[in-house]
């Protein structure tokens, strides 16, 4: 698993496996935040097994399946409200990319530019540049 650090209360992940969730419960996340839909690959647990081990483990799951193609603010406010919560989240998808779209848009209003919040997430490995598009519209 790779944990890639966008801010101290919230990290991004490529897909997880069950095995995973003890692992972000010693590391002291509190929310676990699926963005990514079921059935992308034959080889992706689904949302209900992620879960339940989750749940097991005694944190919160969240489910917020992102298609960048039909990505509203309705996906945006969902995430943007874990991130203004005081819990330390942890959010994946395929590859972290939707997760860190969702981050940059949710936090671009906070006296930080678009354009920054881009660069930092571009330094830690993940490039938007494809997901401009569909980012555009929700650029104030």
């Amino acid at each position: 698993m790779k944990i890639t650090e966008l801010s101290p209360q919230y990290s991004v992940s490529p897909q997880v496996s069950t095995q995973d969730i003890p692992e972000l419960k010693r590391l002291g996340f509190d929310v676990v935040v699926n963005n990514r839909p079921d059935g992308e690959s034959e080889d992706q647990p689904s949302s209900e097994e992620i879960q339940s081990a989750v749940e097991s483990a005694g944190l919160r799951y969240v489910y917020n399946p992102i298609n960048l193609s039909q990505l509203s603010s309705t996906e945006v406010s969902a995430q943007n409200e874990l991130i203004q919560s005081e819990d330390k989240v942890f959010a994946y998808c395929r590859t972290g990319t939707r997760s860190s779209v969702l981050w940059v848009l949710a936090r671009h209003n906070d006296d930080v530019s678009f354009n920054q919040l881009f660069a930092e997430v571009a330094e830690k490995g993940f490039d938007l540049n494809r997901c401009l598009p569909a980012m555009q519209p929700l650029i104030k």
